[in-house]
């Protein structure tokens, strides 16, 4: 009987769910499509329908939660005004025996959202943006769009460059830094090229500076003086010959670099592991590694969404969803609510107001306590 009961309840939900994921999936196409379509004229069809296809790993990751609620809502609102629920329930089957089924589609679907966050959606929205700026449009000149920004390359590095040299490829007027404390390690350089994860500097000249150290010039006379600027100055590198390469490790590739800094539509490249990392980095500022914390969590949150929504939609939509329209129209609700909820509290952690782990996790916990109320009613 349960395995029966268990049959039909996954006949209805998954097709609307399907539907529904395939549905939010070519919206939001559409809308990439639409804002970029003023600059793909001359572009290859197929370079554009893979560019869009870079786009679906990430789309899923955000819709998936979507079409659970309207894969719950849906049927079960017309079970509900046809009956079959209080026939199950007379029959002995109470509406959490039958949310079973629908709250383990929600686990695999937090699974499969997890997995998409951790290995194929940051590989696919990076080649999204390179795709972009590397073929359809600068022809691999996309470092082009960083050209007067400081860019972070992981591990305190820090890129800077004037110029660029489209010709050539090669950055020009190029500054690179590292600090510890006040202990600033600096590299300027006549040209540059960044290639993959090194950084290929050409006319180079290196210095270390303790800035700390600086106010001990005042006091020192004589002897002590030399001392005192050896303490400033604490080592230079200046190649006798002008063609001098030197060859620098970065934590950020130059793929990653154009996917996140080359324009204000950044594609999230992080893993959840990676954000981890980034969280717990001590070389990070304050505000960067707090941003990864958000990130790291959000990236954990949002794959849970999708059985703590189904949570909420299968008792409101028992109660409340009697007719197609009211269903569509309570789907959309819930899945707006939810969301509002996310970003508004995920704001109150950007600006420090909330600890990320809290500002994430609340409108998370929220909605659970929300739908396990409303389930058991």
């Amino acid at each position: 009987m349960l395995k029966l009961t268990d049959r039909f309840v996954l006949s209805e939900v998954l097709p609307v769910l399907i539907a529904a994921a395939v549905f939010y999936t070519a919206v939001f196409l559409f809308g990439f499509f639409y804002v970029g379509s003023r600059w793909l004229a001359g572009i290859p069809a197929a370079l554009v329908l893979k560019w869009l296809a870079y786009h679906v790993p990430g789309i899923l990751v955000q819709v998936l939660p979507m079409a659970a609620v309207t894969g719950v809502v849906v049927p079960f609102g017309r079970l509900a005004s046809e009956g079959a629920i209080l026939a199950y329930q007379a029959g002995g089957v109470p509406l959490s025996r039958l949310a079973l089924p629908v709250l383990v589609i929600g686990a695999l679907l937090a699974g499969a959202s997890l997995w998409l966050n951790e290995y194929l959606a940051p590989q696919t929205n990076e080649k999204v943006r390179v795709l972009w700026w590397e073929e359809m449009h600068t022809k691999g000149r996309g470092l082009v769009r960083l050209k007067g920004m400081n860019i972070p390359l992981g591990g305190g590095l820090e890129l800077y460059f004037k110029d660029y040299d489209y010709k050539h490829d090669q950055m020009v007027d190029v500054r690179l830094q590292k600090w510890t404390g006040k202990r600033a390690t600096l590299v300027f350089a006549e040209r540059g090229r960044y290639r993959g994860n090194e950084l290929e500097l050409q006319g180079y000249e290196l210095y270390k500076v303790d800035y700390g150290a600086i106010k001990e010039l005042r006091e020192a006379e004589g002897g002590a003086l030399l001392e005192a600027v050896r303490k400033v100055f604490l080592g230079t590198l200046l190649p006798e010959r002008k063609d001098a390469v030197l060859t620098i490790k970065t934590g950020l590739s130059r793929s990653e670099a154009i996917a996140r800094y080359a324009d204000p539509l950044a594609a999230d490249t992080y893993s959840l592991t990676g954000a981890y990392r980034l969280s717990k980095d001590p070389a990070l500022p304050e505000a960067e590694r707090r941003e990864a914390a958000l990130i790291f969590h959000s990236k954990l949150a949002l794959p849970l969404a999708n059985l703590v929504l189904i949570l909420v939609s299968l008792p409101l939509a028992v109660r409340y969803a009697k007719t197609p329209g009211l269903s569509l129209g309570l789907s959309v609700i819930i899945a707006i609510g939810f969301y509002l909820a996310f970003l508004f509290f995920r704001s109150l952690g950007g600006v420090g107001l909330l600890p990320p782990a809290v500002a994430i996790w609340t409108p998370i916990a929220l909605f659970l306590g929300l739908g396990w109320r409303e389930l058991f009613r």
